[in-house]
């Protein structure tokens, strides 16, 4: 093995596109690039002019405005392939299912190097909300297990989420890996409070509850609107920030108005990365009903700063919560879930308690995980190469 591992990494779509899988890619990517001989392989962005640390190859891409991304389509761009065949890579690891995986596997078969990949997010709810035949989605997902049926092994975060990729047909091996984030643990959560306060506009009693991602229908923002109108009813006041951007935030503010929540919910749009400290710090309880999200890494960065989540039991992305311990766990209604939160702003010693609890079971740093990523790339290139020579034995 040389001194340094050369790591091929790819994915259909990323920056300066945004989500929590780009987002994982990017931190591995900037965690490993000095650690390994690192490329990642991603998809033209028009306009976009890279500026990383890490070296990014881009390919042919297409715009698809239902999803406002930038699609990678690698198989159909000969520079790219002509490029990617003369260097040297001893493993290929993939974090999205389509084009990058295909290619991703004639690469790996031509050079007879592992390919690994990473099941980030359940296709099958993604397909779901777009095909009303039960049949297509069925067809599209048992296609994805064929893909990935053609690596060397899968990761994923937990036993969970190792249920959903079975249910693809997938029958290799599987290594559980987890998600971090880049922000610190942070020992001065009362002074970010105070800060938080200014920055978002709030008084020091108030009760804020967040959310943080991609403003779109499967993240589930209505049900939050319809449980927060249960909690005013039930006399309660708070405050709830919305930060993210995507395709539904018309549809939600409208809601907003007819639910009457036009003085409590804010919706912040994008905001500079070196404010989430004190808005984490601020929360009160990050509110995350997600049923997609194979994780969320918006807990860890919440418990972070010692904010606890709120999470659909039974749900991935509240996978690792203990109700009542570390975080909080409600039934799939808004009827339930809006009695959990009346629970935990009840007693805020306790919610307290659990934000600190969180802070110390949940919280993982992305350096931590990239090691952990680097680790079993190393064990799986050297289990291949001794493949290789006990066949030419």
């Amino acid at each position: 093995m040389p001194k340094k591992l050369r790591v091929l990494e790819g994915m259909d779509v990323y920056l300066p596109d945004t989500d929590g899988v780009i987002n994982a890619l990017h931190n591995y990517s900037l965690n490993l690039y000095k650690r390994v001989d690192l490329t990642v392989m991603a998809p033209k962005h028009r306009g976009h002019i890279d500026n990383q640390a890490y070296r990014i190859i881009r390919c042919r891409s297409l715009r698809v405005p239902i999803i406002d991304n930038y699609y990678g389509l690698p198989s159909r761009d000969s520079k790219f392939k002509q490029r990617l065949l003369r260097e040297d890579y001893d493993i290929i690891h993939i974090h999205s299912p389509f084009a990058m995986l295909r290619f991703g596997l004639k690469l790996a078969r031509k050079k007879g190097i592992p390919i690994v990949a990473t099941f980030h997010s359940d296709m099958r709810t993604i397909f779901k909300s777009m095909f009303f035949f039960n049949w297509i989605v069925n067809a599209l997902v048992n296609r994805i297990g064929k893909l990935y049926n053609q690596v060397d092994e899968v990761f994923c975060i937990s036993s969970l989420v190792e249920e959903q990729l079975r249910s693809y047909g997938y029958t290799g091996k599987v290594t559980y890996l987890p998600y971090g984030t880049d922000f610190a643990r942070s020992n001065k959560v009362e002074e970010l409070w105070e800060e938080g306060n200014q920055k978002f506009d709030l008084e020091n009693e108030e009760t804020l509850f967040i959310f943080v991602g991609r403003i779109m229908k499967l993240k589930r923002i209505d049900f939050i609107l319809e449980s927060l109108k249960i909690v005013k009813e039930n006399g309660y006041k708070f405050k709830f920030k919305i930060v993210g951007k995507g395709p539904e935030t018309r549809i939600l503010k409208r809601k907003v108005k007819e639910l009457k929540l036009e003085n409590e919910v804010c919706f912040l749009g994008f905001i500079p990365r070196e404010d989430f400290p004190a808005l984490y710090a601020r929360g009160d309880l990050l509110l995350f009903p997600s049923l997609y999200d194979n994780f969320g890494l918006v807990k860890v960065e919440a418990a972070a700063f010692a904010t606890a989540g709120l999470f659909i039991e039974n749900s991935c992305a509240g996978d690792g919560i203990i109700d009542g311990v570390n975080g909080y766990l409600a039934a799939n209604n808004p009827e339930a879930f809006a009695s959990k939160i009346i629970e935990a702003i009840k007693d805020k010693e306790k919610l307290r308690q659990v934000g600190l609890k969180a802070w110390e079971d949940v919280y993982i740093s992305w350096d931590e995980c990239s090691q952990q990523l680097l680790k079993r790339l190393e064990a799986i290139v050297l289990d291949k190469k001794a493949q290789k020579e006990k066949v030419s034995a």
